[in-house]
């Protein structure tokens, strides 16, 4: 009991030192963030979830990053690994590095199958947004599908990636360096045409 104790104290610690340090940065709506953090001093964990679920679903990655922690160890919600290993990596996607520790975390405890499913909503989701014209998503969507899925699907990851730097993103180069080493000269031509075909 001594422990549990110990370890939520250190964790709302942890979320409410990270998050204070970040509030400076919020964007999308600083209050609902300050009344998020304030609710998770006051171990009012449930209000916390309300409050970071709307700062999350707006993309805002140090949210998703807390939401995904509170998910976890059962705060203000039941435990929920789905859900944790969902916002964890939507705010790695975001570019939150801390969370990657969470995805880490949750995926060495659940069934590859819960991860193909988290996986999937995910590139379900990101995938409309790539087809609505969001350019940011086709770099999500190569690092979801050679990073997240328990067997990476290199096909995808490199379309997806190719598209992103048909965008202007530099930063994918060394990915896509990657994933050519691990794909056959024939399958990069059939890939690369797909890539084309889906960007025009």
């Amino acid at each position: 009991m001594i422990r549990m104790v110990c370890g939520l104290a250190f964790l709302v610690m942890i979320v409410v030192t990270t998050a204070r340090a970040q509030t400076e940065t919020i964007e999308a709506n600083p209050d609902i963030f300050v009344n998020a953090i304030n609710a998770i001093e006051k171990k009012d964990f449930q209000t916390a979830v309300e409050l970071f679920t709307i700062l999350a679903n707006e993309g805002e990655p140090t949210s998703q990053h807390n939401l995904s922690i509170l998910y976890f160890k059962g705060l203000g919600s039941p435990v929920s690994y789905k859900r944790a290993l969902y916002w964890a990596w939507r705010a790695s996607l975001g570019g939150s590095e801390p969370a990657m520790a969470v995805v880490d975390d949750v995926r060495d405890i659940v069934t590859e199958d819960l991860i193909g499913v988290v996986a999937q909503e995910i590139v379900s989701e990101l995938t409309a947004k790539a087809m609505d014209g969001d350019t940011d998503a086709a770099e999500r969507l190569g690092k979801t599908y050679y990073n997240l899925f328990v067997e990476p699907d290199l096909k995808m990851a490199y379309t997806w990636l190719l598209i992103s730097q048909a965008f202007g993103n530099e930063s994918v180069s060394d990915m896509i360096s990657e994933l050519e080493d691990l794909i056959a000269i024939e399958d990069k031509i059939t890939y690369q045409e797909e890539a084309t075909e889906t960007f025009y």
